[in-house]
């Protein structure tokens, strides 16, 4: 509503006064109302059913938006209430200015009479003065002060005019000093009315309302929230460009105490997100030389996590996804301070966050990535960000399935290539935990799926990863106990692929006169069976796989005793598995399924087993010629390689015992192959025994005896040798060092 100058103000703080009572009296009844039905909610707590279930949910829900009523009414009170009050004192100053302005403007008129009375008295007497006989003046008529005219003498007359006109400069003054407290009055009428339409307006965000009743947060309370998170919105400015050092760096204090004293305040947060981007808290919260020393310090990225949790409940799926997306499109493309940035962008999404944040956030990553070409360097600089988006891929599986094995078979090698085949400078910082958890995830929801379509699509994800990922994810360093586990549990599904593998590529197909063959083409193999001759098809569709990056991957992913560990927990229940079908009763008759089962399966662990002592030989080749090169350049010593710890221990072990020859540059991989051999025997005499067993003592339940028992299954035994050269021969093939050649005559 307009005001009129120097009128009295618009508005009724009676009417507000009355909404104020209504209101509350609103809240009060709704606040009432939520008691009688918190009594029924009890009533119903002790009962069951699903009418009762279905009766409590809807009735829970209600509560909650009472609850948001009743913070939006009492709050909507206090507010209106205030501005009542403001309103009647912006009047009433408005009014006493506009009733001194008129009395003033009253006297400003008294005045200008008096002092035209006054110029007029000096004109005459100065006009009579000159007319005198004798220049007399007015001495001509008689006495010095009045004289017969009635006329003041000069002096006098002068006195006055200056008395007249002080007087109308006081009435202007005072005139002058009016208007400016009626203009203040109206001013302070018009920022409260701000005020408070800003304090209402708060309450139009629903979802930040409900989020705050339902952590008890009074009306009152997330009034001053919001305008706490609009405060430090405006600091963000002043933090990052403020000309003064010193405002600078106080601005950006400020920032981070408000961050920090309302990191789980949905009002303040909701506040802060309408107002400020993600870019520009990066800019205030980046390196600055006027706030030397300052980092992102753990308390300010608890804040920021908090923070954007406390948000999301607040905000809409399309608002999500657009957050998460300008969480790393604001990271921009300059160098300098991008590392900060990047640690400020991953500490607002390392919270567990609604799906479209992440989604948002990986397609912005997916689009760097393109426009940055695969750059390494970049892929460094920003690794904290990436990590808690992979992160956030393996909280939702769906997203991670979906990401990382699209239904469109042409974009999994870029997929694949992108995150596995990949390494950032510097490796990951988390040891490719992240990396790892959001593959393993990826393959889970596939191979867990009733639909085929499902399951090719994560066995199109494993074929390509394997040949990928020995030369990123797992080609660097400090490669973490955790994300070798959860690559191992993730091949688990495909150990009934292995054996077949690992003989098709076998090496030792030469010696036959049969090339081995080569590596396949990525892809999917619905033809496996768990044995030749039997019908039976491993519960998902199978990849093609790489035997030689297969062995690779376990080798990498096998180095300490703890992640050798997780492998051999995949065959261990892979061997269960295989037993439990081979005793199903639908081999009790014929039994031969029974032995192929068996064999199979041995070839199948034969083929893990060898991989994970690759190494070992690997690391022997390497220290051999290492020798070789120290006894050719200096005649005399032993070269030392850099080796795993595993290896270490399995070549420093053999060496105690059986003390190289000095100068025997084969010493190394000799040693290496008798521990390697040692523990190929120690394995098959772990699963050979135990599933020969298993089926023996299955006979024995159907009534056998066991001479019969043990006849029957004869051809399980382990000393079997078909069963042994099972196991075996995809041992030998994938224990051996990528370097080394088939000795046929061995």
């Amino acid at each position: 509503m307009l005001d009129v100058e120097f009128a009295p103000l618009a508005g009724h703080p009676a009417a507000l006064a009355d909404h104020a009572h209504d209101a509350a009296r609103g809240a009060a009844a709704l606040d009432d109302a939520r008691a009688s039905l918190r009594q029924v909610l009890a009533a119903l707590a002790g009962q069951r059913g699903t009418a009762v279930t279905s009766a409590a949910a809807r009735l829970t829900g209600l509560d909650e938006r009472l609850a948001t009523c009743v913070v939006v009414l009492d709050a909507a009170a206090s507010t209106l209430r205030r501005h009542a009050a403001a309103l009647g004192d912006a009047q009433a100053d408005a009014n006493r200015a506009i009733a001194d302005r008129a009395a003033a403007l009253a006297r400003e008129s008294q005045c200008e009479i008096e002092a035209d009375e006054a110029r007029r008295s000096t004109w005459n007497v100065a006009a009579l003065g000159s007319a005198a006989p004798g220049g007399l003046g007015t001495a001509g008529f008689g006495t010095a002060g009045v004289g017969p005219t009635g006329f003041d003498d000069a002096a006098t007359a002068h006195l006055r005019l200056l008395a007249a006109e002080r007087r109308l400069t006081e009435a202007r003054a005072d005139v002058a000093a009016a208007e400016v407290r009626w203009r203040a009055a109206r001013d302070a009428k018009a920022e409260a009315s701000r005020q408070a339409a800003t304090g209402l307006g708060s309450f139009a965000d629903v979802r930040a309302v409900r989020v705050a009743a339902a952590a008890g947060t009074t009306g009152e309370q997330y009034e001053a929230s919001a305008a706490e998170g609009r405060r430090a919105a405006a600091l963000l400015r002043p933090a990052a460009t403020a000309d003064r050092p010193g405002e600078r760096r106080a601005s950006r204090a400020d920032v981070r105490a408000l961050l920090a004293s309302h990191h789980d305040d949905p009002a303040f947060w909701a506040a802060f997100w309408d107002r400020a981007t993600p870019e520009s808290l990066y800019l205030a919260l980046g390196p600055d030389p006027a706030d030397p020393g300052r980092v992102l310090d753990a308390g300010v990225r608890a804040a920021l996590a908090d923070g954007v949790a406390q948000w999301v409940q607040t905000a809409t799926p399309a608002e999500r996804r657009d957050f998460g997306r300008a969480v790393v499109e604001d990271l921009g493309d300059g160098t300098l301070g991008l590392t900060a940035r990047s640690e400020a962008a991953a500490a607002l999404l390392s919270a567990p966050l609604p799906e479209e944040v992440v989604a948002g956030a990986g397609d912005a990553l997916d689009e760097r990535w393109a426009a940055h070409d695969g750059d390494e360097i970049d892929l460094g600089v920003i690794a904290p960000l990436v990590v808690t988006v992979l992160a956030g891929y393996a909280r939702h599986p769906r997203l991670a399935f979906d990401r990382l094995a699209p239904a469109g078979a042409p974009r999994v090698p870029d997929v694949t290539r992108r995150w596995f085949g990949t390494l950032p400078h510097g490796g990951w910082p988390d040891g490719g935990s992240a990396v790892a958890d959001a593959f393993a995830t990826a393959v889970g929801v596939g191979t867990s799926s009733p639909s085929r379509g499902d399951q090719r699509r994560a066995a199109l994800l494993v074929s390509h990863a394997t040949t990928a990922m020995p030369s990123g994810l797992l080609a660097g360093p400090g490669l973490s106990d955790a994300a070798s586990a959860r690559i191992a549990r993730a091949y688990e599904p495909y150990v009934p692929s292995m054996g077949d593998a690992t003989l098709a590529q076998s090496l030792n197909r030469q010696c036959d006169g049969d090339p081995a063959e080569p590596p396949p083409v990525p892809g999917v193999d619905e033809g496996v069976r768990l044995a030749p001759n039997v019908r039976l098809v491993p519960a998902a569709v199978q990849p093609t796989i790489d035997a030689f990056a297969l062995r690779d991957v376990i080798a990498a992913t096998s180095r300490t005793p703890e992640a050798a560990d997780v492998w051999l927990g995949t065959t261990d229940r892979y061997a269960d598995e295989v037993l439990t079908v081979a005793t199903s009763g639908a081999y009790d008759i014929d039994t031969n399924p029974r032995s192929e089962l068996v064999k199979a399966a041995l070839s199948d662990i034969g083929a893990v087993a060898g991989a994970m002592q690759s190494e070992t030989i690997s690391t022997a080749e390497s220290r051999a010629a290492a020798r070789e090169n120290s006894v050719t350049v200096a005649g005399i010593g032993s070269g030392i390689a850099t080796i795993g710890r595993k290896a270490a221990v399995s070549i420093a072990e053999t060496a105690e015992s059986n003390a190289w020859a000095f100068l025997d540059t084969r010493a190394p991989v000799a040693e290496a192959n008798t521990r390697v051999g040692a523990t190929e025997d120690a394995l098959y005499d772990q699963y050979a025994p135990a599933m020969f067993e298993g089926v023996v003592a299955h006979d024995l339940t159907l009534g056998r005896t066991q001479g019969e028992a043990l006849t029957r299954n004869g051809n399980l035994s382990p000393g079997d040798g078909l069963h042994r050269q099972a196991f075996s021969s995809t041992f030998d093939d994938l224990s051996r060092a990528p370097e080394d050649e088939v000795d046929c005559a061995e």
